[in-house]
């Protein structure tokens, strides 16, 4: 008996739009159809089908200024459904609203998705200067605060694996640049439950994030803040990141968490 990966069982147009959606995987600003078909010789009218089809469905976005196409954030939904958190961004709102409306800064939801934290959702901050991120930006795991937020709390052996595929990109003088500096980090972050970004990815800016667990006590999510590092300063950071602690466990418990001791534990999950 032949194995399903006998050619005669393919079908060339299914391959050849999953195909296009790994290419788009690599462009988050995405790509015009002249730059697609530069980089995978599709024949102009099977691109332009796939490409208007996608389109059509709301996999795709397009801005209309470069023309380029760009995974939208219905994909998102996808990879929640396999993860097994389609409802995350329900359960998580309105408990970000309502920080939101205390702090006044911009809350973010991300998973962590390909070695990299994924950007879900977001409530817009009510100061006058505030972030705006396009749902689907990804940050990076050793220069950011969600990043090293989930490093923090992977289990062991996944985060043994993980930290040997890490590029430490040195994006300034204060960027985390080895695994021996991105260890103690991760034991301040336990200690503390939660992790902060003094200006090691973006000068200028601070960012501070706290965990979400799933009801096996698996950390899924994360919330957090990001806003000017005039505005958001180090001495706050201990009454913010309370916070997000706060609405973070009224999400984990939204989603069924129970913290106990050996929940709580990453070295155990």
């Amino acid at each position: 008996m032949k194995t399903t990966t006998d050619t005669k069982y393919q079908i060339p147009i299914v391959r050849k739009t999953f195909d296009l959606l790994e290419l788009l995987i690599q462009y988050p600003s995405g790509l015009t159809m002249q730059e697609i078909m530069n980089k995978r010789k599709q024949p102009k009218t099977t691109l332009f089908r796939l490409l208007s089809s996608l389109y059509e469905m709301g996999y795709l976005g397009k801005n209309n200024e470069t023309q380029q196409f760009y995974l939208s954030r219905k994909f998102l939904r996808i990879g929640l459904a396999a993860l097994g958190e389609s409802n995350i961004v329900e359960q998580s709102l309105p408990p970000m609203r309502a920080l939101r409306d205390e702090i006044k800064e911009s809350i973010m939801l991300g998973v962590f998705m390909d070695n990299k934290v994924v950007l879900l959702e977001q409530v817009l901050g009510s100061h006058n200067f505030t972030f705006l991120l396009r749902p689907g930006t990804d940050f990076c795991l050793h220069a950011s605060a969600p990043g090293k937020l989930f490093l923090a709390y992977l289990p062991s052996k996944e985060l043994r694996q993980i930290l040997t595929q890490i590029n430490y990109t040195p994006f300034n003088e204060r960027t985390i640049t080895c695994e021996e500096q991105l260890q103690t980090e991760l034991t301040t972050i336990r200690q503390n439950g939660y992790a902060v970004d003094l200006e090691e990815e973006m000068s200028g800016v601070h960012c501070i994030a706290a965990p979400i667990f799933n009801q096996f006590g698996y950390i899924t999510a994360t919330i957090w803040t990001s806003g000017p590092s005039g505005r958001l300063t180090q001495k706050l950071f201990p009454e913010i990141g309370q916070k997000l602690i706060d609405t973070a466990n009224k999400i984990s418990s939204n989603l069924g968490f129970v913290p106990n001791s050996d929940q709580l534990n990453y070295s155990k999950i």
